[in-house]
C-alpha cells in the first residue's frame, strides 16, 4: 500500500507538471484549439490508448465513479475494441472509449491518462504524434504571437514508465481491463522496456 501511494504521488505530481504547463500555454495563446468540445484527438487515435500501472489504477477509479449505465456503455466500447484489436480489425483512427461523443468531453476527465494531457502541448513530430489542429494555427498565427514553449512527451513518457521499481512500458487499456476483468493483481502481457534517454537541460524539463 505504502508503496501504490508513493507510486500515486508521484503520478499525480507528472500530472500537475503537465496541467501547469498547458495551462500556461492556452493562457498566452488565447487561439489554442485546444478546449472543450474540441475531439479530434479522442476521435482519431492511431492505436487504442496505452497506459502503465499507475495510470490504469486511475483509471479504474474513474470508472467506477461514473453512473452505472455510461460505465457499462464504457465497458461495452472497450470490449469491441479488443475483439477488432484480437481479430486485427482495428479501424485507421480508434475513437476514444471514453469519449462523450454527444458533448465532445471527457467521460472520465479528471482521471484520463498522461497521453490524453499532453497531446496538442507535447509533441513527437517524427513519430507523427502531434494535433494537425494545433499545427495548423501555430503556423497561422507564427508572425504575430510569442512562440509556443512545446513540452518534452519523452521526458514525460520516461517518467510515467519509471514510476514503478522495474521500467514499465505502456500496455493498451483492453489488456488491462481483460487484466481486472479476471481479478488478476498482475499486470497483463509485461513487456520490457528500454526508454529512450531523457535528453539533457533544457529540453530534459516536461
Amino acid at each position: 500500500m505504502e508503496q501504490s501511494s508513493a507510486m500515486r504521488a508521484r503520478l499525480l505530481a507528472i500530472y500537475d507538471d503537465v496541467e501547469r504547463r498547458t495551462r500556461a500555454t492556452g493562457e498566452a495563446h488565447a487561439w489554442w484549439p485546444c478546449r472543450r468540445g474540441c475531439d479530434t484527438c479522442c476521435r482519431r487515435l492511431a492505436d487504442v490508448p496505452r497506459l502503465v500501472r499507475a495510470e490504469w489504477d486511475l483509471l479504474e477509479e474513474g470508472l467506477a465513479a461514473v453512473e452505472p449505465e455510461v460505465r457499462a456503455a464504457i465497458l461495452a466500447r472497450v470490449a469491441a475494441l479488443d475483439a477488432a484489436e484480437r481479430a486485427g480489425q482495428l479501424p485507421r483512427h480508434v475513437t476514444c472509449p471514453m469519449l462523450d461523443e454527444r458533448e465532445g468531453a471527457c467521460l472520465v476527465y479528471a482521471h484520463r491518462p498522461g497521453a490524453c494531457r499532453t497531446y496538442g502541448f507535447y509533441v513527437e513530430r517524427e513519430l507523427g504524434l502531434h494535433c494537425e489542429l494545433v499545427t495548423a494555427a501555430v503556423e497561422n498565427t507564427a508572425a504575430s504571437v510569442a512562440p509556443v514553449v512545446w513540452g518534452n512527451q519523452q521526458g514525460v513518457d520516461y517518467a510515467l514508465a519509471r514510476l514503478a521499481e522495474t521500467a514499465e512500458a505502456p500496455l493498451p487499456l483492453t489488456a488491462w481491463l481483460r487484466s481486472s476483468s479476471s481479478s488478476s493483481c498482475e499486470s497483463p502481457s509485461p513487456e520490457p522496456l528500454e526508454p529512450r534517454p531523457v535528453p539533457s537541460s533544457p529540453s530534459s524539463e516536461i
